[in-house]
């Protein structure tokens, strides 16, 4: 079974560590199947908490990337750019997708069930994807948390 993960960067949660926690008990949960994979795109926040949790946990995973690790993370604090490439290394593949949107489609897409860590917040990458699984028909397993104040007022990618 193929599951892929979306979600919101930390700073879009009232409680990162609460999403963190959630992402980690619903690894934990699907974990016992002998058949389990994790597909996650990269970002920081609950594609990464998947990805550690998938490490964590022994369930093999893939990372499908929407740039070069070089370009994706030009922006990012030393600290998250060194937790992706560890990710990286553990990985079973690591794809480069054409851009956000085709890393979020492959997401949706390709798998037999996505999980939503998020807030419902639109506008960003996290309710795209979860449309795009919507469109393809691919069951989706939400978890909604309460949003950080500033949430509301976030534009662009880092939803």
């Amino acid at each position: 079974m193929l599951v892929a993960w979306t979600g919101h960067r930390p700073g879009l949660f009232r409680d990162p560590f609460a999403a963190r926690d959630a992402v980690g008990s619903v690894a934990c949960e699907l974990a016992h199947r002998s058949d389990m994979r994790f597909l996650v795109g990269g970002q920081r926040g609950v594609d990464t908490w998947a990805a550690l949790s998938a490490i964590e946990s022994g369930v093999p995973f893939s990372l499908v990337l929407p740039f070069d690790a070089d370009t994706f993370t030009l922006d990012w604090p030393e600290a998250d750019r060194a937790i992706l490439l560890q990710t990286m290394a553990r990985a079973e593949t690591v794809g480069i997708a054409g851009g956000y949107t085709e890393r979020n489609q492959i997401l949706a897409s390709a798998a037999d069930l996505l999980v939503a860590v998020w807030t419902r917040t639109a506008g960003g990458g996290t309710a795209e994807t979860v449309h795009l699984a919507r469109q393809a028909g691919t069951p989706i397993r939400e978890v909604i948390l309460p949003p950080s104040p500033t949430a509301r007022t976030a534009h662009g990618r880092g939803i």
